[in-house]
């Protein structure tokens, strides 16, 4: 089920994995494309059931830190709010050899624990290991 898609991001609900998924397609060109992105994954979030999200960032580039706060601000604290107390099980997706990337998603996986210890972030580049992983949590 497809939630959203432009030329820079898809935005997609996985039934089997029971998983939320944002695929960057190619690099974000500036915080406000960055926001609107992010603002229909919590739109869809919101709408469904799971407590799974990964964050296909292979091709995302790198973001701002305005743009790492506005996850840290309002993505996740609303998936955590629309959870009721449930754990969010969020997962990036990422190409070790995309530093760029790669430093975005480090960020925003080392602060996520200062928003809710009901978060747990892991990080895969086997996209066989991520599939394995979003089948072993409940």
């Amino acid at each position: 089920m497809e939630f959203f898609k432009n030329n820079v991001a898809r935005i997609y609900y996985d039934k089997s994995l029971d998983t939320l998924f944002l695929e960057y397609l190619e690099k974000v060109p500036n915080d406000a494309s960055f926001v609107t992105i992010n603002q229909a994954v919590l739109d869809a979030f919101i709408k469904l059931k799971t407590q799974k999200f990964v964050a296909d960032i292979r091709r995302m580039g790198i973001i701002s830190l305005a743009s790492q706060e506005w996850v840290l601000k309002n993505l996740l604290p609303g998936m955590i709010k629309h959870l009721k107390g449930k754990k969010l099980y969020h997962a990036q997706f990422l190409d070790p050899s995309e530093i760029m990337s790669k430093v975005s998603g480090g960020n925003i996986k080392n602060k996520s624990t200062q928003v809710d210890a009901a978060i747990e972030v892991v990080q895969f580049s086997n996209e066989k290991e991520l599939h394995e992983y979003l089948r072993s949590v409940q």
